[in-house]
């Protein structure tokens, strides 16, 4: 028997894991002073004492930053390579399911949408909790609704929803998911993106893996918490594999100033300098993608 939904509880401490409900945790070191829970039953791993406002950090601040870690750094720095990104996923479910209608939950500033209707999608809209970041989308000309998803007035349901790297921003996943069933048709696809705290990158650099982001992310999922959401969720035809992003190399540069800023700064200048700045290419960064079907 599940728990009493996460968004009734003041948000002190929470016991219990986010997916199967099991009060079964563990302790769990991602680094120094960053102290999670582990799920001993599902292996789910969260921050059992998030911010009281979780919403209040998204921002201008969030998009425009110094750090090449938190949030987005510069967005609009980040635009004319993730729109290739978006491009590329939307070519994937039109390949398997066609072009219809689409809902992008956490759009941010729309480009993926962008992308969809420039692709001949027939419906294409967004939600976004940011104020500032909806202003940025709708200046576009975009449908961007006020979430977060639960409180949202949409009018029908879609073909397609997609979540690209926001589910790990969500306290509660499993009640997300099943809100996100009621505006999806029957038979409608869900493709979630997020990142892998069981996939190998985290293996590899620990403590200094870059998806831990403190206040942040709330959520991390291995690919078999993320199936047993989706199940609890009422989804069927789960599938989950390792996926990419298209990225450049000064992007790169600018994301790897977090580990050395001297470093990663001046090669930066040097591949703009030798004009292999903007050369793009595909990478696995410890990802993985999740297609889910309604039931």
């Amino acid at each position: 028997m599940m728990p009493k939904k996460l968004s009734e509880i003041p948000l002190k401490t929470i016991d219990s894991c986010p997916v199967c409900g099991s009060r079964d945790r563990e302790k769990y070191w991602a680094m120094q002073g960053y102290r999670l829970s582990r799920c001993k039953k599902c292996s789910m791993v969260w921050d059992h004492t998030p911010a009281d406002d979780l919403l209040a950090q998204y921002d201008r601040s969030y998009y425009i930053n110094d750090n090449p870690k938190g949030g987005y750094a510069n967005y609009y720095e980040g635009m004319k390579i993730s729109k290739k990104t978006f491009r590329h996923r939307l070519e994937k479910i039109a390949k398997k399911y066609g072009k219809g209608s689409i809902l992008d939950v956490g759009c941010a500033f729309g480009d993926c949408l962008v992308e969809a209707k420039k692709m001949g999608w027939s419906k294409a809209h967004g939600v976004e909790v940011s104020a500032f970041a909806r202003s940025q989308a709708r200046k576009r000309n975009l449908k961007v609704y006020k979430g977060p998803l639960r409180k949202a007035k949409l009018r029908g349901t879609y073909d397609v929803i997609i979540y690209q790297d926001v589910i790990e921003h969500i306290i509660d996943p499993v009640e997300e998911l099943r809100f996100a069933r009621k505006y999806l048709k029957n038979n409608g696809i869900l493709l979630l993106i997020t990142c892998d705290i069981g996939g190998y990158w985290a293996k590899i650099l620990r403590s200094l893996w870059y998806h831990y982001k403190p206040g942040e992310h709330v959520t991390y999922f291995n690919k078999q918490s993320m199936r047993k959401a989706l199940e609890l969720a009422g989804f069927k035809n789960i599938e989950i594999s390792t996926t990419y992003h298209v990225l450049s190399v000064e992007y790169v540069f600018n994301r790897l100033k977090y580990y050395s800023p001297f470093i990663f700064e001046n090669l930066k200048k040097l591949s703009i300098k030798l004009g292999i700045n903007n050369y793009s290419f595909r990478a696995y960064t410890g990802e993985f993608e999740a297609w889910a079907q309604n039931a």
